[in-house]
């Protein structure tokens, strides 16, 4: 009797030991999965194709590399001296700003189609609505806008030092001044200034979320702020780690990229911490592709990180506005 009582016993906590397991890997299976991929010397700006490839710029040197969705180098581009801004349009052609004051067209061979002088020291670039490209140029105080043939139309005041620069969905221009009193600066699509508002020490990052509001990552101050559709603040955000670039998805939930702290952030729309993810060292800026995954450029280590699976379901469907691209 003692016997059968035994093993019964055994028999329910091996069955129970199975089904923990098993969940455990269904967890698993249904958790995010984060890669390393070396690329080179101080990667900076990234960007997400049409078709999911990855671009990234090499800082330290004079070229682009582009990866597929498995981290395989497929290009590798000679652009221009460090390169920083990337963006690509829908047509498959990369638009990179770089550090001796040019933007570069590249076809989507990766050959040089054009180089244009815009400012000194461009930084952030982002392709609006319209399909012009936009490039804020940090000592040139301006904002300078250009068509997809990288004919100059026009070019901009846009404050004090202008840094990363988005689109709203509108076509409205919105640039973060990274200075220790920061600002963001609000222009019309004709570049007229529309509103100057403040954004503590050196913001940063800045993205367009999907009801009009406004998030800017604050490395000094370790916050996202988020401000209304006039710069009132709203909320501010918690982040440790020195929040740099920002993402989010299309229900509005936040993807952070700390580069002091080795790591991604996901918050809720409210601003609910939900899960972080390790990356490479130094993660700077951040983008999502069309089937989730979301991408960090590690300045540190020379690699990306893609973390396959961050985003999906409801909340996030294939969206190819402003609302998570173009930060840089």
């Amino acid at each position: 009797m003692k016997l059968k009582k035994y093993l019964l016993s055994l028999f329910l906590l091996l069955s129970l030991i199975f089904l923990i397991d098993a969940g455990n890997i269904r967890n698993n299976a249904n958790a995010a999965t984060v890669s390393n991929f070396k690329v080179g010397r101080t990667p900076y700006g990234l960007a997400v194709s049409k078709k999911d490839n990855v671009y990234v710029a090499i800082s330290g040197f004079i070229n682009v590399v582009e990866l597929d969705q498995k981290g395989k180098l497929i290009k590798n581009i000679i652009t221009d001296w460090a390169p920083s801004g990337i963006a690509v349009n829908k047509a498959g052609y990369i638009y990179v700003s770089t550090g001796i004051g040019n933007v570069v067209k590249l076809n989507k061979k990766g050959q040089i189609v054009k180089k244009v002088k815009v400012g000194v020291t461009p930084a952030g670039i982002a392709i609006g609505p319209d399909g012009n490209i936009y490039v804020a140029s940090m000592h040139s105080k301006t904002v300078t806008k250009l068509n997809p043939a990288l004919k100059i139309l026009k070019v901009f005041y846009a404050g004090i030092a202008p840094y990363v620069v988005v689109l709203g969905p509108n076509g409205d221009i919105y640039v973060t001044n990274f200075v220790n009193k920061g600002t963001v600066t609000v222009l019309s699509r004709s570049g007229k200034i529309i509103k100057v508002f403040n954004a503590q020490r050196k913001p940063e990052g800045i993205a367009v979320g999907p009801a009009g509001n406004i998030y800017v990552t604050n490395g000094l101050s370790d916050s996202v702020l988020k401000f209304d559709a006039n710069g009132k603040i709203l909320k501010k955000f918690h982040v440790k780690g020195a929040p740099y670039g920002i993402a989010l998805s299309t229900t509005g939930s936040m993807f952070v990229a700390c580069i002091y702290a080795d790591k991604v952030v996901k918050l809720s729309r409210a601003g609910k911490f939900l899960k972080a993810y390790r990356t490479g060292i130094n993660p700077n800026f951040i983008a999502i592709d069309n089937r989730g995954n979301v991408w960090t450029a590690n300045s540190g280590d020379g690699t990306v990180t893609k973390i396959g699976g961050a985003t999906k379901g409801k909340e996030f469907f294939p969206y190819n506005g402003p609302v998570w691209q173009g930060s840089f």
